[in-house]
């Protein structure tokens, strides 16, 4: 006969499971709390000009 003081193994495989999605539940709040309303600091990038460096130039070493 099993002893009383060993959890039943349905018993932690559904804490195990709402423990997951609790995690997956507070990550996916915070990074759409982010999105929404993180503010101005969290803005892209701004676009290189086309104009400026090496962006036009090729990668093929001319023979002049």
């Amino acid at each position: 006969m099993a002893s009383d003081k060993e959890p039943k193994l349905w018993l932690t495989i559904l804490k195990l499971a709402l423990g997951a999605a609790a995690i997956a539940g507070l990550v996916w709040l915070l990074l759409w709390y982010a999105a929404n309303y993180g503010g101005e600091s969290m803005t892209p990038p701004l676009k290189p000009k086309a104009d400026w460096g090496i962006v036009h130039d090729s990668p093929i070493r001319s023979n002049r």
